[in-house]
């Protein structure tokens, strides 16, 4: 059996969403991006979306998820003045992504921001195609790998958020099976 799971890097404006199929018998079902090695993760989809195109997105294939994984969002000391006045769409877009999933009971699981570079060194440590470039902005960007991807970097965020679930959260199917099976 394998499992679908959709990570999401929730923005105000636009959304990154990258869709991966998890193989624990290594055998993908359906065409894919890119994958590991032995194709026991395998990325299906990743685009960068409008809010509203996500939202009718995971209203229509929520039912065949395993796992929803989501960005954690923070309002960071240094971010608070460019905040300022803000509805906050960002955590709006959070709950409504939510709702949805646990309508449909799919397994919600939140990372934080930090959780990309470690999803982006797994990815690379598996087998997916990581040329090194400029990741992040800011003081906080640096020269790594990252998925090869076009296009803005929200899907190549959510791909990272993708691996780092699909290979380090306990409640992945690879690494429950795994343990299950000794």
């Amino acid at each position: 059996m394998n499992y679908l799971i959709a990570a999401i890097d929730p923005g105000d404006r636009y959304c990154g969403l990258a869709v991966f199929e998890l193989c624990p018998t290594g055998h993908p079902e359906l065409p894919y991006l890119d994958s590991s090695k032995r194709h026991r993760v395998c990325l299906r989809a990743a685009e960068t979306v409008s809010p509203d195109q996500l939202f009718v997105w995971l209203e229509v294939n929520a039912h065949r998820l395993y796992a929803v994984v989501i960005e954690r969002f923070r309002l960071y000391p240094w971010m608070a003045r460019e905040q300022g006045f803000s509805e906050f769409p960002t955590p709006q877009h959070i709950g409504i992504i939510k709702y949805i999933a646990s309508k449909a009971g799919v397994l919600i699981v939140m990372q934080e921001t930090s959780c990309k570079r470690e999803g982006r060194n797994q990815a690379l440590k598996i087998g997916f195609r990581m040329p090194k470039r400029r990741v992040g902005k800011g003081r906080h960007s640096y020269y790594g790998p990252d998925f090869d991807l076009p296009g803005k970097d929200h899907h190549r965020d959510a791909a990272a958020h993708g691996v780092r679930f699909a290979t380090m959260d306990k409640s992945s199917p690879l690494l429950t099976r795994r343990q299950a099976t000794g």
